[in-house]
């Protein structure tokens, strides 16, 4: 389930949202912020939240607030069945609200191990909060219900605690969006956004940035650029690659030196950041 308009998009730092900039208050024109569709504003792209419930119709609030925050929720309504896609997802909430002894929920602890690195959050009712034992207290919980905007608040903050983890969204052939770190890449629209400010990039300069995340690492040669971006194989003595490297960097904002998203290597090519 996702939401393709809402009317805001946040980001939540330390118990805030800040909404994304409107193109006045970014002092640019419409094309560099976010899309508009009859006077609201579209994600861009979205972060993907597996919920694993055995009632969803009692979380509907839940997963509406969700979709309102720009996450794409998937619901399973086996616990298997979400372990099972775990690893698509950049959050997993598994819903304990309708348990009220705590032998129910005792599996729970061996299926969030076995979610390996994918952050997940149970979500208790009151009564069955005091019944936990130790190994689920130490998880992430959220009581349910809950106030206005605060499952937004700790999903945004569970993922970003995992950020040292490979997205689930990779830039794959044919996918859109696609997240790398704290970049949104939309490869129908051929743009890139950060804290929902686009990024002016070239052509040249997008295709270099998707060449290098659809290789998740792998070092690209000079040559191997040249080939997949401008279609030769004479590399010579020019330096056009270094070049639109270098410009990239600037936008994004990177370096040369502990680069975030593009590292040198040394007398071959460049390839993603760690």
């Amino acid at each position: 389930m996702s939401a393709e308009e809402v009317k805001t998009l946040g980001r939540m730092q330390t118990g805030t949202m800040t909404p994304f900039r409107r193109p006045e208050e970014a002092g640019g024109s419409s094309s560099e912020t976010l899309d508009l569709f009859d006077g609201r504003e579209v994600c861009p792209v979205t972060q993907r939240v597996i919920l694993v419930s055995p009632y969803p119709g009692g979380i509907h609030e839940l997963v509406r607030d969700l979709s309102e925050g720009c996450f794409d929720v998937l619901v399973f309504h086996h616990w298997e069945q979400g372990i099972r896609n775990a690893q698509t997802a950049d959050l997993l909430i598994f819903d304990l609200t309708p348990f009220q002894d705590a032998e129910e929920v005792a599996p729970v602890k061996s299926l969030v191990l076995e979610a390996g690195n994918v952050p997940s959050l149970l979500l208790v009712n009151e009564r069955l909060l005091p019944k936990l034992d130790q190994g689920l207290m130490n998880q992430e919980l959220l009581v349910w219900p809950a106030r206005p905007g605060e499952i937004n608040y700790h999903a945004q903050r569970i993922i970003r605690s995992g950020a040292q983890r490979s997205p689930a969204s990779r830039l794959l052939t044919g996918t859109s969006p696609a997240i790398f770190k704290d970049l949104w890449i939309d490869r129908k629209k051929m743009s890139v956004y950060r804290n929902g400010a686009k990024i002016a990039l070239t052509k040249t300069e997008y295709e270099l940035l998707v060449k290098l995340l659809e290789r998740e690492g792998t070092v690209l040669s000079r040559e191997d650029l040249l080939a997949e971006i401008w279609g030769t194989s004479f590399l010579g003595g020019s330096n056009i690659v270094d070049v639109h490297i270098k410009s990239l960097r600037k936008k994004l904002g990177d370096r040369a030196v502990n680069s975030m998203y593009i590292a040198t290597v040394r007398g071959v090519g460049y390839r993603l950041a760690d």
